[in-house]
C-alpha cells in the first residue's frame, strides 16, 4: 500500500515519479515515444489534452499576476478584457472532467493491462484528490473575486490558488505520461 503523504509521494513535495514506481514504469524511453507506430492513436491524443490543461493553467496565473502590478482603478477592466472568469471557469470544468474520465474509465483498465503498475495508480489517483481540492479551492477564490467585486486582496488570493494549481497540474502530468503513455504505445 502506497503511503501517499510521504514527501517522496506527494504532488506538493515530489520532484519526479518516487523511485519505487520508476522501477515499475514500462521501458519505452520518452525521446522513442512520438517515433512509436501506435503513437498517432491515443498517446498523441491524451498529450494533447495535457498540453492544453498546463497551457491554460499557466495562461491564468501569468494574467493574474500581470493584474498584480496594474493600479487598482484598472484590475476590473483587465479582468473583462482578459475573460480572467470565463477562462479560468473552463480550465476547472476541463481538468474535472479531464480526472473522471481518468478515473472511472482509463486507469482501471491500464490496471488490468497492467497490475505491476498499480502503485503508480494510486499515485495518479492520490493526485487527482489533492488537484481536486485545489481546483475546488480556487474555484471558491474566483467566485469571491466575481460575486464579492474586485480587490487587490481577492485578487492576489485568486492568484496563489491557481498559481498553486499551475504547480501541481504540470507535475502531475509529467509524471502521469511517464506512466500512462507506455501503456498507450503498448496496449493501444
Amino acid at each position: 500500500m502506497l503511503n501517499y503523504n510521504a514527501t517522496e509521494n506527494h504532488i506538493s513535495t515530489r520532484d519526479g515519479l518516487p523511485i519505487s514506481i520508476r522501477s515499475t514504469l514500462l521501458e519505452e524511453a520518452k525521446s522513442d515515444w512520438s517515433k512509436h507506430p501506435a503513437y498517432a492513436k491515443n498517446a498523441r491524443f491524451f498529450m494533447n489534452i495535457h498540453r492544453q490543461l498546463i497551457n491554460k493553467s499557466q495562461d491564468i496565473a501569468n494574467t493574474l499576476e500581470k493584474m498584480l502590478d496594474i493600479p487598482d482603478s484598472d484590475i476590473q477592466l483587465a479582468i473583462n478584457q482578459s475573460k480572467l472568469i470565463a477562462n479560468s471557469r473552463h480550465l476547472f470544468q476541463f481538468a474535472h472532467g479531464h480526472h473522471q474520465i481518468e478515473d472511472h474509465n482509463y486507469f482501471p483498465q491500464f490496471i488490468r493491462l497492467q497490475p505491476s503498475l498499480e502503485q503508480a495508480f494510486e499515485l495518479m489517483d492520490g493526485d487527482h484528490n489533492v488537484i481536486e481540492t485545489t481546483l475546488h479551492n480556487a474555484e471558491q477564490s474566483l467566485n469571491s473575486l466575481a460575486q464579492n467585486g474586485t480587490t487587490r486582496d481577492r485578487l492576489a488570493e485568486f492568484y496563489k490558488h491557481s498559481k498553486g494549481l499551475n504547480k501541481i497540474i504540470t507535475r502531475h502530468i509529467r509524471d502521469e505520461e511517464e506512466v500512462i503513455i507506455p501503456i498507450f504505445l503498448r496496449h493501444g
